[in-house]
């Protein structure tokens, strides 16, 4: 007896269901390698994998950028603070 299959997706929020379509968009890219895959299926979610782990990199590389960028603001507000405190004591 066959069992009819159920759409799965119907059970996402609407949000999941977005992140989802654009991981499967994003994955379309690899169409040519996974659907020349003994398991199509299996390739197709290495290929997600792959793309999910460029965003984390790319989101890795600007929190780097801003750890940075506030590091610098952090140090200069530091030493115009102790030339601030100087200043001061000298009066």
């Amino acid at each position: 007896m066959l069992v009819p299959k159920r759409n799965w997706r119907m059970y996402l929020s609407l949000e999941d269901e977005a992140t989802l379509n654009e991981i499967l968009r994003l994955t379309a890219k690899h169409r040519g390698a996974y659907k020349n895959a003994n398991e199509t299926a299996v390739a197709q979610l290495w290929c997600a994998l792959i793309e999910i782990q460029k965003e984390i990199k790319g989101l890795d590389e600007r929190l780097k950028r801003l750890e940075r960028i506030l590091g610098g603001i952090v140090s200069r507000a530091q030493e115009e603070r102790e030339k601030l405190l100087k200043s001061l004591e000298n009066l």
